[in-house]
């Protein structure tokens, strides 16, 4: 581990299951996983009908608590940060369990409120996504938070206590549900969401979903469609799909919902109560659309903790961006900003005032990705770079964008004889695959130009006339490397562009 990283170690003691996490961390803020555990404790279904969770019944999460301790020393963790959330929290002897497991796991456990919940939440959300105005929703084991958020600024949060756990213990029957139990729960959460006035004043706004059943209605739609990116952060649910999970899943008798694919049979019983506690939150609201969200409380506990004065980034994609190039780069980042710089002054010379944001956007965290492949073996960098930008934690874009993004940074000579989009046709429009081609060919050409990575392009001037398009290099001292690769990508470019160009610089016939 470099020595300018610090690692910390996250423990979510949740209603459902108990967790850590381990985190590299840099000095701005930024960070990446490096281990995770998971141990199942259903601590909702302990509580007492007093209202007690009793010290005994906790005996067992005693060693898992001090196993996630030695695996914080064998991975060096320099702080760890536990908190217990509703199944502790609403327990009538709470302050007595958090001293109990405090005291025998030689953890500092804190005991997280409602509204802290809520807040770690949306923390997880805002800097997961380039969004302004939206509601995140935590379906936890034995509480559910809702937030309400606008210009990326944390507005107002409610938690209530009731959770896929608990509410399945009171409602449900061995994980078997009659239309009436899902009408009577349906109903107790509708008796507190109307308790707060504020829930009504955001229809129209996209819903952020946190938790084990929004992954879980994500899988599932994910598996019946056959969907081709496994990336379940940023997928979205339509209406008409929370709807009918909502209508399919608590009719299904639960020894057949169990070997439903993309279910795990630790979450078929409970997923019942979690969906029908979703989609009433969901319809109420008046949401347009649900997205998944692979961030949440813990991430958020540790923004709180890195940055407590200014834990909100401005943008997802510059905050994951600027993390990736710490932790990943493949190339010096001096070299990827003059490919960026050399690709875009070929799109503006290109396109001016025709060329859009977005086409701009995916040009830009192309052009600092195109080398990250090279991480894992500089000869096949392409292939490792589309496979790494597929099922990378690049924050800020969508499905469609990443996948985008993941053939123009991989773009190569043999790539112009291909129809790239076609295994991805179920996210990509028909439109993209030009696209690809010619912001791909823009890198691969800028790339070309830097080919030494030592900067003796500082510049280039591109100016159409027609089908035409010169191009006038700016340089320091002749180019004596990187001529193979040049002429290669001028083809791959002349094809996508269909243009002739003429390129000007020294030793360059």
């Amino acid at each position: 581990m470099s020595d300018n990283l610090k690692r910390i170690g996250i423990i979510d003691i949740g209603s459902n299951s108990i967790r850590l996490v381990i985190y590299d961390t840099t000095e701005e803020g930024g960070y990446r996983i490096v281990k995770e555990c998971k141990y199942s404790a259903r601590l909702s279904e302990k509580i007492t009908a007093e209202g007690r969770l009793e010290l005994e019944r906790l005996e067992p999460i005693l060693p898992v608590l001090r196993q996630f301790v030695r695996i914080c020393g064998v991975f060096g963790v320099g702080q760890i940060r536990a908190g217990a959330t509703a199944a502790i929290r609403n327990a009538a002897n709470s302050r007595e369990i958090i001293a109990f497991l405090s005291e025998e796991s030689g953890i500092r456990i804190e005991l997280i409120s409602g509204s802290q919940e809520a807040y770690f939440g949306f923390l997880g959300v805002i800097n997961a996504f380039d969004v302004q105005d939206g509601f995140v929703i935590d379906i936890g084991g034995g509480s559910t938070e809702i937030t309400l958020f606008r210009g990326r600024e944390y507005i107002s949060s409610v938690s209530f206590p009731f959770g896929a756990v608990n509410m399945n213990v009171r409602f449900g029957q061995g994980g078997n549900w009659t239309e009436e139990q899902v009408r009577k729960l349906k109903a107790y959460v509708m008796g507190r969401l109307v308790e707060h006035d504020w829930l009504s004043t955001g229809s129209g706004l996209p819903l952020y979903g946190l938790g084990g059943t929004l992954r879980t209605l994500g899988k599932l739609d994910m598996k019946q469609h056959d969907y081709s990116l496994p990336n379940t952060h940023g997928y979205t649910l339509s209406t008409e799909t929370v709807r009918r999970f909502a209508e399919t899943l608590p009719a299904m008798p639960y020894d057949k919902r169990k070997d439903l694919e993309g279910l795990s049979k630790s979450r078929s019983d409970i997923i019942v109560s979690g969906v029908v506690i979703f989609h009433t939150v969901y319809e109420y609201l008046g949401a347009t659309r649900a997205v998944i969200s692979g961030e949440g409380l813990r991430e958020g506990m540790l923004h709180d903790l890195l940055d407590p004065g200014h834990p909100v980034r401005k943008s997802a994609l510059e905050y994951s961006l600027g993390t990736i190039l710490r932790l990943d780069a493949g190339a010096s980042s001096e070299h990827l900003r003059r490919v960026h710089e050399l690709a875009l002054e070929l799109y503006e010379g290109l396109l001016g005032d025709e060329g859009t944001d977005e086409q701009r956007m995916l040009l830009y965290v192309s052009s600092l990705l195109h080398r990250i492949g090279s991480n894992v073996n500089y000869y096949q960098s392409k292939r490792h770079t589309r496979y790494w930008l597929m099922n990378a934690p690049v924050r800020g874009l969508s499905h469609r964008q990443l996948v985008l993004c993941a053939f123009i940074a991989s773009y190569s000579t043999k790539s112009r004889k291909q129809k790239l989009s076609l295994l991805h046709r179920d996210i990509l429009l028909p439109s993209d695959e030009e696209w690809i081609h010619r912001l791909g060919s823009l890198v691969q050409l800028a790339a070309a130009l830097d080919a030494g990575e030592t900067g003796q392009v500082t510049g280039l001037k591109a100016s159409r006339h027609g089908a035409s398009l010169d191009i006038k290099l700016q340089t320091e001292e002749p180019l004596l490397l990187g001529q193979e690769e040049i002429e290669n990508a001028l083809k791959a470019f002349r094809n996508a562009w269909d243009l002739k160009v003429k390129l000007e610089a020294p030793s360059i016939g």
